[in-house]
């Protein structure tokens, strides 16, 4: 996930005047206004009238992009509902990704412990074998 665009793209979308800013609209849109913005287009984001595109620019999957670009879900969409939206966004995928590393921890935990679990049946059969021997040669 691009976390410096969507910082960049609050800062822009938030000096867009209410009267200028359409979600429904891709000549005025979040991404519309970023495209006009000097550090986005230094990062080569000079073009958005697609979700394949915005997703693209912020590493996130289309259908990310349809949910945080998309007029659709609300009929008027300030700047600052806008900016609202992308924080709940970011906030909501940082704990994803939170949950994500807990789970793995826990599947490698998991597995650690399934190993050494073998392993200490191994040991306790080595034991009784050699304690056999053991008394075979005593």
């Amino acid at each position: 996930m691009n976390l410096e665009g969507f910082q960049q793209l609050k800062r822009v979308v938030s000096s867009v005047p209410a009267s200028e800013f359409d979600m429904s609209n891709w000549n005025s849109c979040a991404c519309a206004h970023a495209t006009r913005d000097a550090w986005f287009r230094d990062q080569g984001f000079t073009h958005c009238n697609d979700f394949r595109q915005a997703a693209a620019f912020f590493r996130i999957s289309r259908g990310e992009a349809e949910d945080l670009f998309s007029g659709k879900r609300e009929t008027f969409v300030t700047p600052a509902g806008a900016i609202e939206r992308i924080d709940r966004f970011l906030k909501g995928e940082r704990r994803e990704s939170q949950t994500e590393a807990l789970d793995l921890h826990a599947r490698r935990q998991a597995v650690i412990n399934n190993i050494l679990a073998k392993a200490n049946r191994a040991a306790h059969k080595a034991r009784k074998v050699a304690t056999s021997l053991a008394a075979l040669f005593f």
